[in-house]
């Protein structure tokens, strides 16, 4: 199979970061994490993954690790009663989280905690736990056509609307988004939506890595953290929902930003014309 059929491998390819961090080393570390984890291994064959983790780069990690298969997008907010049903329903054999975010999983699903990639992982298992060095792996060196429609085999479920999108979706979806929003490869984007719908990491992870351009991914940002990063890296591209997008547009509303490069604002959610575009005359 031509790798570049897997969105993360395509992901890669288009040369884009997350923050400090080159798309091709996270995807890099996924994958050596599966060539250093049997037991993880075995515990995802013939079985979906899940990511359950609030935005940053182990996102993109983790997919990268689902190796091609479906991963379940699973809502960090849900209650561990939620998640319990998601891994039995869906057939998770494996979950990548945080330590924060594992004690909510039943003790029955093998956890991949995240906190410190893309240095380590830890693998946790019920009778042991597995530390997996990620640190040393090489970065990937993709040669191809970034522009493989992929295949249509299943890539993402989304436990919030019960929709599964394949690899080919999932890159056909990112391509039009790139094409109507004009992602590029010097745009920086700041993503405030979590991603856990479809459009969210569309718009908020996939178009922009793919152009090859600079992702802020971070989580719960606060409206002082969001001006910062406007005003001091030159934020280009906003996405987010209509209520983060509108708290932010409030927040800002009495003093204007000193600095910005901000050209549209992307909403992933809710009214698109929403008040921070319209106070700074923004495409949408």
């Amino acid at each position: 199979m031509d790798p570049l059929a897997l969105t993360p491998f395509a992901i890669a390819a288009g040369g884009g970061r997350i923050g400090p961090l080159a798309a091709s080393q996270l995807v890099s570390a996924g994958t050596t994490l599966l060539q250093r984890s049997a037991p993880l291994v075995r515990a995802l064959a013939g079985r979906s993954s899940g990511i359950l983790l609030p935005n940053g780069p182990a996102w993109l990690l983790a997919l990268a690790a689902s190796d091609g298969r479906e991963a379940v997008v699973l809502d960090p907010v849900s209650s561990g009663e939620e998640l319990a049903a998601h891994c039995q329903t869906l057939g998770i054999g494996a979950v990548f989280t945080t330590k924060a975010l594992s004690s909510r999983l039943p003790a029955t699903v093998t956890r991949v905690l995240l906190d410190d990639a893309p240095a380590t992982a830890y693998v946790i298992l019920a009778d042991r736990e597995q530390t997996v060095d990620l640190g040393s792996h090489y970065g990937l060196d993709l040669v191809g056509d970034t522009g493989v429609e992929g295949t249509n085999e299943p890539c993402l479920r989304f436990t919030l609307s019960s929709t599964s999108l394949s690899h080919r979706e999932v890159l056909a979806a990112a391509r039009t988004a790139m094409a109507t929003f004009a992602y590029t490869p010097v745009d920086r984007t700041l993503t405030m939506s979590p991603l856990v719908t479809p459009s969210a990491v569309i718009h908020g992870l996939v178009s922009p890595l793919l152009a090859g351009g600079l992702l802020h991914l971070r989580e719960q940002l606060t409206t002082h953290q969001c001006r910062t990063l406007i005003e001091q890296d030159d934020v280009t591209m906003l996405v987010g929902t209509a209520s983060t997008l509108g708290d932010l547009a409030v927040g800002i509303r009495g003093a204007p930003l000193a600095h910005s490069a901000l050209k549209r604002v992307v909403c992933v959610s809710g009214d698109t014309t929403t008040m921070l575009a319209t106070e700074y005359d923004l495409p949408r």
